[in-house]
């Protein structure tokens, strides 16, 4: 009897983006969705690996063995455990939190195999803003002029150079305090010790006020457009967003960006200009859209699960019982 196909969503335990894809796959498709909570394996008891066994607790307080799965959506994978609030010791929490992450990463690299939506090594890869500048140029989009340094005569210098100013952001950032990107002003360029601390992203400004989220599945492009005076347009959406369509050359070229990168997803940042260029800010491999649902109306749920159905492998994997 042909089983019906199987697919496991790794994940948040409330997020909304997983929970509603899950019900679409199993309502639309008929297809078995299960929800590997990724940031709560600390006290679930449901991890086991061995010759034989390879298991992973899912959200409703099941088990799934990996080893049947069709494919995997690594949505968000290397996150803070909520662990018990028994465990107060730093030390602790650190090696409990180390301990998941690995643990999870070994047993899906050692005995998934199935598709991904996307590879972790690639998406680990392509979550680095200097891997994806470069290959963003490789691709022939416009990239701003960018440094990346903790050397303050060298941020100074580019500073000077940069005719309509510079903005600042983070490489990789943190959970505990969410940056946003800022223009860089003269108490900036005058806090040596701070810029000493780490490196940063420094980038030429690019003025406009229209800004591109472009949501990338394989070669079809789902993109908006948000209209804002703000350098960064996340903290305030009360702004107009509306559905849009790109230049078929700059869907080839984002295309081609998720190729050169191994993923089969991805979320864009892209910047038009005054003159109406399209440039280059970043990409996140499993970035939020369904905020973009929200607020207009675009139903982006419905496409994503057709994604998935059409991205499942061809054959059927079947467990070796030996």
């Amino acid at each position: 009897m042909r089983q019906p196909r199987h697919v496991a969503i790794l994940s948040l335990q409330n997020d909304l983006h997983a929970l509603l894809v899950q019900r679409e796959l199993r309502d639309r498709h008929d297809i078995v969705c299960d929800i590997v909570a990724t940031d709560r394996l600390s006290g679930s008891s449901g991890l086991s690996w061995s010759d034989g066994i390879s298991q992973l607790p899912t959200r409703d307080g099941g088990l799934v063995d990996v080893r049947r799965l069709d494919l995997i959506w690594l949505r968000r994978f290397n996150v803070p455990q909520i662990v018990p609030d028994t465990v107060t010791d730093p030390a602790q929490v650190q090696v409990i939190r180390n301990d998941c992450h690995w643990a999870l990463l070994g047993l899906l690299l050692t005995d998934f195999r199935g598709g991904w939506i996307s590879d972790p090594q690639a998406t680990r890869a392509a979550d680095n803003k200097l891997v994806q500048l470069r290959v963003a140029q490789q691709c022939g989009l416009r990239v701003p002029r960018t440094l990346i340094s903790q050397d303050p005569e060298q941020i100074r210098r580019f500073h000077a150079s940069a005719r309509t100013g510079v903005i600042v952001k983070t490489i990789k950032g943190g959970t505990v305090w969410p940056l946003v990107t800022a223009r860089m002003l003269d108490e900036h360029l005058a806090a040596e010790e701070s810029m000493r601390l780490a490196p940063a992203i420094y980038q030429e400004y690019v003025p406009g006020t229209r800004h591109l989220r472009v949501l990338m599945l394989g070669e079809t492009a789902y993109p908006v457009l948000i209209e804002t005076d703000d350098l960064d347009w996340r903290p305030n959406l009360n702004v107009p967003v509306r559905e849009t369509r790109l230049p078929a050359d700059l869907t080839r070229r984002l295309g081609r960006v998720l190729h050169r990168l191994r993923l089969r997803m991805g979320v864009f940042d892209i910047k038009i200009d005054d003159t109406g260029e399209p440039v280059w800010l970043e990409l996140n491999p499993q970035g939020q859209f369904l905020f973009v649902q929200g607020l207009i109306g675009m139903d982006l749920v419905t496409p994503f699960a057709e994604f998935v159905r059409r991205e499942l492998p061809a054959r059927e994997h079947v467990l070796d019982a030996s």
